[in-house]
């Protein structure tokens, strides 16, 4: 959450947390069965230049990163996400800034578009933007 401004303000998590149980495509990171929570990862549609995309986001908490658990999960994500014909393509919008995440984009053959800024929670926010075509064929 560093690189999106901070954390959540506590009187939205109920809000986020009720709109990600309903959505089928938000998963909780668990690396060990019956273990505690290591983050989030997802894909949702949201509107980029006028157009419907997919777009994908993962967080991983400080104490679970550099062990490969996001890498794990965004793998996972990529090969639900192909085995479902309606996504014919991610988009990830890494912080220019988030080496680790922008690093993710590349091992995963996602194909660097531009750089672009955004606001996000009132802040400013320079990304990456990425996109991996899934369909096949």
């Amino acid at each position: 959450m560093r690189e999106l401004g901070g954390p959540v303000a506590r009187s939205e998590l109920a809000r986020i947390h009720r709109r990600r149980l309903d959505d089928p495509w938000w998963f909780k990171i668990v690396p060990e069965p019956s273990g505690p929570a290591a983050g989030t990862i997802g894909i949702w549609e949201t509107e980029h230049h006028g157009s419907q995309i997919h777009e994908t986001g993962w967080m991983v908490l400080p104490e679970f990163q550099r062990r490969g658990i996001a890498s794990a999960a965004l793998a996972l994500l990529i090969e639900r996400a192909r085995a479902e014909q309606r996504f014919g393509a991610m988009h990830a919008f890494p912080a220019v800034t988030n080496a680790p995440s922008n690093a993710l984009c590349r091992k995963y053959g996602f194909s660097l578009l531009e750089e672009a800024e955004f606001e996000f929670r009132g802040h400013p926010l320079r990304c990456n933007h990425w996109v991996l075509e899934l369909a096949t064929g």
